[in-house]
């Protein structure tokens, strides 16, 4: 019989959860020093925020902002310290560094004249790690192990493990707005954009139609490809793309409030989608090789596409309504990972192109 002493020391880290943690943090340190224009001799020191008198105006958004934003810190770390440390041995541990990780971002920003460190942040950061690790403490560790993580990951996606970081990043690369919905690996640049004056059949709608079906292609067959087919990837897909409109939807609600979902949904959004499932569907029977060419092909005309196709009139005018402040940096940070996205799927589609799963 083997006991719980013995089970933790026969126990595997959770690899997922340090994963997580590691783009968790990248992200939160992106966010917290962006613009990166620091001014070292500026005599400060990195502490004085701490000595500093209380904002005589604390606005609550941004308290909020900052609890809910360090509640994954806490939730993570507790299993990624698993199992070296768990329980309340894990939670002591978590909360010193979560103190120690936003207090360095804290005296980080001192020296960047576009941020403001405060006391208050760094109360509410460490409240969101507390709150985020109290979150994981009832869980078991087994609920969430190493190995039963990498075998739903093994049943999905075999040897490709990449595809599960693209699965990940599918839904956040949908956050930052778009000239058209799903249109990634837009640059923004106006020097290669074809005249604004276009007449049917590439209006607005028909632009729309384009993109959404191509994209909804493109995220399709790089799944079909990256995934078993024992694991009903059909139903996956859908799944997610179900997961990406719902997300759109909460989002566009936050950033845009109640006429969110009319700035980016439509009719032609709809067709799109539609036409993109359709030829999933058919890619669905075709053999890996088949698959990975229309991948390829799919990505590299989407990237094209959304880098020359002229701007929606009203676009511009969407991006100066997006929420400011804090949010101007984790707006930056979709907007980067929207870009990536195609690439790094081609990335990986061009390392794995001679694999082969069941």
């Amino acid at each position: 019989m083997v006991h719980s002493a013995d089970k933790l020391k026969i126990a595997k880290p959770f690899y997922l959860a340090q994963l997580l943690l590691i783009l968790y943090l990248c992200l939160v340190i992106y966010t917290s020093i962006t613009p990166f224009n620091f001014l070292l001799d500026s005599h400060l020191l990195p502490w004085s925020w701490l000595l500093a008198p209380t904002p005589k105006y604390i606005p609550v958004f941004d308290v909020i902002t900052n609890i809910v934003g360090y509640l994954p810190f806490g939730f993570l770390m507790i299993f990624s310290l698993y199992p070296r440390l768990f329980k309340w041995h894990a939670f002591l541990c978590t909360l010193i560094l979560g103190l120690l990780f936003s207090g360095s971002l804290e005296s980080l920003q001192t020296y960047l004249p576009t941020r403001i460190p405060s006391s208050i942040d760094w109360y509410s950061n460490t409240l969101g790690v507390l709150i985020g690790a109290l979150f994981a403490l009832p869980f078991s560790p087994q609920w969430l192990s190493g190995n039963k993580a990498a075998r739903i990951r093994e049943s999905i996606f075999g040897e490709h493990q990449g595809f599960f970081l693209l699965l990940l990043l599918c839904p956040l690369a949908q956050i930052y707005p778009h000239n058209a919905w799903l249109g990634m690996g837009d640059f923004g640049f106006q020097i290669t954009r074809i005249s604004p004056f276009w007449s049917l059949p590439l209006n607005n709608a028909s632009q729309e139609i384009l993109i959404t079906s191509l994209a909804t292609l493109s995220i399709g067959t790089v799944f079909l490809f990256g995934m078993r087919k024992t694991a009903s990837p059909l139903k996956l897909i859908s799944g997610l793309l179900l997961f990406m409109v719902l997300l759109k939807l909460l989002i566009s609600q936050f950033q845009f409030g109640q006429t969110g979902v009319s700035k980016w949904w439509s009719t032609s959004i709809l067709m799109g989608l539609a036409i993109g499932f359709l030829l999933i569907f058919f890619a669905n029977f075709l053999s890996r090789k088949s698959t990975w060419l229309i991948s390829i092909f799919s990505l590299l005309t989407l990237i094209i596409l959304v880098n020359i196709l002229p701007y929606n009139p009203y676009f511009f005018d969407l991006l100066e309504q997006l929420p400011q402040g804090k949010m101007i940096h984790i707006n930056g940070l979709f907007a980067w990972i929207s870009i990536i996205w195609p690439f790094l799927a081609m990335i990986l589609l061009l390392k794995n192109k001679n694999s082969n799963l069941k």
